[in-house]
């Protein structure tokens, strides 16, 4: 998969701190620290104006807290409310809700992402709204949305 298929869907750069042993989904790599099947902790470093697709997890909650620099977290169907977290601050999303999270500082940025769900198998829960999938399949083709699939990630259609 090319790499900048990957970066539209995740973090520039993703440290996988906590997870179950054996995880499922796309974070299925070792983590530093093998963790209860409820939580995945890990930091997302995103350079100035990176940013994933809109996407959502439709098991598990995603709380995020921004480390350093600035992040705009945006939910809605079109992203179309959101806030900026400042160092310390926090906010968490539920289930089944669209969210993307931006860098909105000058310098790399830092943000802790916790998601929390009953079980492994809650974490094979992403899906891209239908812009999102546009976006993938016009720049990348059948065969990327076919491999995230496999991934356990799923498109909606308009």
């Amino acid at each position: 998969m090319p790499l900048e298929a990957r970066e539209m869907v995740a973090a520039k750069n993703l440290y996988l701190l906590m997870a179950p042993e054996n995880q499922g989904g796309p974070l299925s790599h070792h983590a530093a620290i093998r963790g209860p099947e409820s939580i995945n902790v890990l930091i997302a470093e995103c350079p100035p104006g990176d940013s994933p697709l809109l996407h959502a997890h439709h098991h598990t909650v995603e709380t995020f807290m921004c480390l350093t620099g600035h992040f705009r977290i945006r939910w809605g169907t079109e992203g179309e409310n959101h806030i900026d977290l400042n160092p310390n601050d926090m906010i968490a999303v539920p289930p089944g809700v669209d969210r993307q999270f931006e860098n909105i500082a000058d310098d790399d940025a830092r943000l802790l992402v916790i998601i929390t769900g009953a079980s492994r198998e809650d974490y094979n829960d992403i899906s891209m709204p239908p812009k999102s999938t546009a976006i993938i399949r016009e720049r990348f083709g059948e065969a990327v949305i076919a491999a995230y699939q496999q991934r356990g990630v799923s498109f909606r259609e308009a």
